[in-house]
């Protein structure tokens, strides 16, 4: 079984976990100040608090919760490397029309027309994804469109579908 190291960079911070029947782990901000306000359309790094390493076998990939994308809470970046030792921050967007809070103790009523998401709750998942092993190889553009492709060269919207 391969291993996934994970080091705590302050305290409070909270390492990923799982259910054994989850694809994803949890992963979870650590900030000092009381909260974090994401004005619309705005994006933010969050700090988690934490720093892994594993096998190179593997890439860690960011994505939405369910219960963050339903708040309009999206991710816009979300590759961690295997080499990586820094700590994770998660780019969060907010894509609605009112301010987004990640608060450490409030109600709704704290943060008046405001979307109050609870710092207790997972900001995000992580996906650990095997890597394949390629061999890079370059050709020429002749040999490359030579090769069979039912597309070819067509871009956005060609494929009819």
């Amino acid at each position: 079984m391969n291993s996934i190291y994970f080091a705590k960079l302050k305290d409070e911070a909270i390492i990923p976990s799982k259910r054994e029947e989850d694809g994803a782990f949890d992963v979870y901000a650590c900030f000092d100040e009381p909260y974090k306000m994401i004005q619309p359309h705005e994006t933010v790094l969050i700090p988690t608090g934490i720093s892994s390493a594993f096998s190179s076998q593997y890439v860690a990939i960011i994505k939405e919760r369910s219960s963050t994308g339903s708040k309009g809470i999206g991710q816009r970046c979300g590759v961690i490397d295997s080499g990586y030792r820094g700590e994770w921050f998660i780019a969060v967007t907010n894509h609605n029309p009112q301010p987004l809070v990640i608060a450490k103790s409030a109600t709704p009523q704290s943060f008046p027309e405001c979307i109050v998401y609870p710092y207790e709750k997972a900001i995000c998942q992580c996906l650990m994804v095997e890597v394949p092993k390629l061999q890079i190889k370059e050709i020429s553009r002749d040999e490359l469109l030579a090769m069979e492709s039912e597309r070819g060269t067509g871009g956005f919207g060609s494929s009819g579908k």
